[in-house]
């Protein structure tokens, strides 16, 4: 009898540790179908937020982009005034370094607030392919809207541009005629080209609250 009842043991032991052994595979079993379930939940929010509708880029052209108390300033100052685009510059004469859109940001006046200069074109091209275009920079004020100073108007500009804008930083500009004459910038200025022709800067004036032009090229 003896010899009958160790084989039975062994097989008890070996049951025991059989299903000692099972449990780690039921707690994977749900530990599989826990990460299944949260596997399909990304997936369905990664769905989502592909179909979503994606939000429309902040930045904007400069015809739509500009401050809308700046572009009403351009309207009272010209009711067909529009900013000369890249488009519209003449590349050939102007080089590419001048092809952008002709508006400039700068604290023109040393208030602390950004003011813009900007080249306008002031209605449509006429049939002798010219066109009014007019400098105009447009000084910002306290309350939020802008002030135009005209710095010059051509009625009769040929087109595609010649004619550009730049910021002209602050330091020693030479007289175009007189390069013994040297003018000291305090602040940032306008620069305007005919170009392959005459340049010139136009720096603001505290004493007499106006721009003032000084010929940089002759």
């Amino acid at each position: 009898d003896g010899g009958t009842m160790a084989p039975a043991r062994t097989r008890l032991l070996d049951q025991s540790r059989h299903t000692r052994a099972a449990a780690p595979r039921r707690r994977r079993g749900r530990e599989g179908a826990r990460l299944t379930s949260l596997s399909r939940l990304l997936a369905t929010a990664l769905a989502i937020g592909l179909l979503a509708p994606t939000a429309a880029s902040p930045q904007a052209s400069p015809a739509t982009g500009l401050p809308t108390e700046l572009t009403a300033a351009i309207k009272r100052l010209h009711a067909a005034a529009v900013v000369v685009t890249a488009d519209e510059v003449y590349v050939d004469r102007c080089g590419a370094e001048h092809r952008r859109d002709q508006i400039f940001r700068a604290d023109f006046d040393g208030d602390g607030r950004q003011d813009y200069a900007v080249l306008l074109r002031i209605g449509e091209l006429q049939a002798s392919r010219t066109v009014q275009l007019w400098g105009v920079v447009f000084l910002a004020k306290r309350d939020g809207r802008y002030r135009p100073f005209v710095l010059f108007q051509d009625a009769d500009a040929m087109f595609p541009s010649r004619q550009v804008l730049w910021v002209q930083p602050p330091g020693f500009v030479k007289h175009g005629a007189h390069p013994e004459r040297v003018l000291t910038l305090k602040l940032p200025s306008v620069g305007s080209m005919l170009c392959e022709s005459t340049a010139k800067v136009f720096y603001w004036t505290s004493r007499g609250q106006t721009f003032r032009e000084y010929l940089t090229k002759e």
